[in-house]
């Protein structure tokens, strides 16, 4: 569903709010499942040492995660805001 057809739909608050929703529930928890997981086994093979280094990369992972999906939202809202502007 584009957001030209979004907005003909609901208004346009609505239409951010399920923006928001979709980027952060949806998106979100995909974007930092698989920034967890790529961490955690990144973490595996490189700090094959103490607890501290793996925990460092994982956290690593999984702020990629959130920092992907976040730029996504922002970039879908951004696009639906210059669409509703215009």
């Amino acid at each position: 569903m584009t957001s030209e057809t979004i907005s003909s739909q609901i208004s346009s608050e609505e239409a951010v709010a399920q923006t928001m929703r979709k980027g952060i529930f949806q998106r979100g928890t995909i974007h930092v499942g698989v920034g967890f997981l790529a961490g955690a086994l990144s973490s595996v093979i490189l700090a094959r040492g103490g607890t501290a280094g793996r925990k460092v990369i994982t956290a690593f992972g999984t702020g990629i995660g959130i920092g992907s999906a976040w730029t996504r939202t922002s970039m879908d809202l951004e696009d639906f805001l210059s669409n509703t502007s215009n």
